[in-house]
């Protein structure tokens, strides 16, 4: 959908007082194209609004408007460099942004390189996470349950093909 059909429809989902609606079809609008600037300008204010100010400050990062309180409330919520820039999913070309947002772009992706990532994130390849189910049972019951069918299936081919012979 167009971004003018978005912001319209956002504009009517706020006018309903329907706020988790609206910041929901931005951030879906931002999956796809997640470097608009004024769709982040648009989502941090609604948050700003809803007095939610740590998201209003991840999407704000970015843009002009961001307030200092919004970038300490999101610094606190996800204290990790790395993990803040996951959450900014900003990947164009900072000549976009303002000279502040890029300051403190630059600023955050100097900060991750020097600390590196987390130990979480550095592990084995392999590894199952903890406190994650195997794949086992479920695979297992695909095979078993394709296998049934494909055995009705034979039965019911056999079946019709007989059935035919003696026509």
């Amino acid at each position: 959908m167009a971004k003018p059909d978005i912001l319209a429809r956002v504009q009517v989902d706020l006018a309903r007082g329907r706020t988790r609606l609206a910041t929901q079809r931005l951030r879906t609008f931002l999956a796809t194209e997640p470097h608009n600037l004024e769709v982040r300008r648009t989502l941090a204010s609604i948050y700003r609004g809803t007095g939610n100010l740590s998201e209003a400050g991840r999407w704000g990062y970015l843009t002009r408007d961001v307030r200092a309180e919004e970038i300490a409330a999101f610094e606190r919520t996800n204290p990790s460099p790395w993990l803040q820039l996951r959450l900014l999913q900003f990947t164009a070309d900072p000549k976009i942004l303002c000279e502040d947002a890029r300051t403190r772009l630059m600023s955050l992706t100097e900060d991750a390189a020097r600390i590196g990532p987390p130990d979480a994130w550095t592990g084995p390849a392999t590894a199952e996470r903890p406190g994650r189910r195997g794949i086992t049972v479920p695979c297992l019951f695909v095979i078993v349950a394709l296998s049934v069918f494909a055995v009705l299936a034979g039965i019911g081919v056999y079946r019709s093909v007989i059935w035919l012979w003696h026509l």
